[in-house]
């Protein structure tokens, strides 16, 4: 059982069992406690001892200092030189696997491994003016000193942002302005509270069944409306903004007070097969991590162009697949040779649009001319926004 810290003995058994949990354990589920410990750990240490651990990212770069090390170097405890520059300019956090392969090659302290970056306030955010410019555009006449009383607003009172905080996953442009990405995230939550959903959320109620039936909805000539009509039935609020110059994103899912699930699309390719993909994604996060999302004030942030091996991600991508595509109709996504009637039998039989089935095949195959007369483009953004 999680203690709080109060006397040296509870200090050092709390570091203790951190170290045992990274070193020894191969399940997942323990992350939240890691978590957790971390935390108290560094609580008391910030009362208690006036000498700090170095952040992870000061940590690392001084033991590069110090044994003369090149970013090549920590391949070896990484992983690929693209990862290593994304952890060496704060754009990707340290995975468990990553916190013992540097406390075991280059003998870091886990205290600074684990040490949470500092917390910004809401007053240190830094927005551009072509950010501004676009937030009026959707409704959001604000000045540069209008953004702290912004963010209370959005996030709550007592509401510190931290930037480095949103996912547990990768899924995110390491080119992502993290302040502008911070602005879309309020922005978006504002929007959900104009719009409060009809219904209560239940998470039992996502079901693939119930994920099944929202797909299905693609057949109908209303279907993204009708989509964003259910779901706000079911306790869902859905929120389509534009993506804010420096983000990158198609979509996302997070919580408004903590409580209500709120999915913000950016449309920034209005294609059909894309809304209905990106709707489904997020939905499997709902039915599959809720309560990952419920646990610490997490975001779940995906730009679906990118591929990634995280499992999270690969268990939203395979559910909103199956839920779209079910398998006994997705054969002919496999076939390179496939014809316009075979995707179009396809699709009546999966009982979804025709997009989704070729759009499907496009990816499958990387090839976006052969049935790109089948997508069907520019109609949802129109469609949802005049709603």
């Amino acid at each position: 059982m999680i203690r709080p810290i109060k006397s040296v003995q509870d200090h050092q058994t709390a570091k203790e069992r951190m170290e045992d949990l990274i070193l020894s354990s191969e399940n997942k589920d323990v992350s939240d406690e890691i978590e957790v410990l971390a935390t108290l750990i560094e609580k008391y240490e910030r009362s208690h001892i006036i000498t700090e651990a170095p952040s992870a990212l000061a940590a690392i770069k001084l033991r590069m200092e110090q044994k003369n090390l090149s970013a090549r170097d920590l391949e070896p405890f990484i992983g690929s030189r693209a990862r290593v520059s994304e952890v060496l300019s704060g754009k990707r956090k340290l995975s468990m696997d990553m916190v013992r392969a540097l406390h075991e090659g280059l003998g870091i302290p886990y205290e600074s491994l684990m040490k949470k970056e500092e917390i910004g306030s809401a007053t240190s955010i830094e927005v551009s003016q072509p950010v501004l410019t676009k937030l009026k555009e959707f409704g959001f006449d604000l000045k540069l000193a209008d953004i702290s009383d912004f963010l209370k607003s959005a996030f709550g009172q007592q509401y510190v942002p931290r930037l480095n905080r949103k996912t547990r996953t990768q899924r995110a442009s390491g080119k992502t302005d993290q302040n502008a990405l911070l602005i879309w995230q309020g922005a978006v939550l504002t929007k959900a509270m104009r719009n409060p959903p009809i219904g209560e959320f239940t998470s039992s109620a996502f079901s693939k069944r119930f994920l099944r039936s929202i797909a299905q909805l693609s057949t109908h000539p209303q279907g993204p409306l009708r989509a964003v009509n259910e779901l706000s039935k079911h306790g869902v609020i859905v929120v389509i903004l534009p993506v804010l110059p420096g983000t990158f994103l198609d979509g996302a899912v997070m919580l408004l007070n903590g409580r209500t699930p709120v999915i913000g699309l950016t449309l920034r390719h209005d294609r059909t097969d894309n809304f209905w993909f990106t709707l489904l994604h997020e939905l499997a996060h709902l039915a599959k991590h809720f309560d990952i999302l419920s646990s610490s004030d997490h975001v779940f942030f995906d730009e679906l162009d990118i591929e990634t091996d995280d499992e999270i991600e690969a268990q939203a991508d395979s559910l909103a697949k199956n839920c779209l595509v079910p398998s006994k109709h997705a054969r002919v996504c496999k076939n390179k040779f496939a014809s316009t009637e075979q995707i179009e039998n396809a699709s009546e039989e999966a009982g979804v649009h025709v997009s989704i089935i070729a759009g499907r095949w496009q990816k499958e195959h990387g090839d976006y001319k052969k049935f790109s007369r089948l997508i069907e483009r520019n109609s949802v953004r129109d469609m949802l926004q005049s709603a």
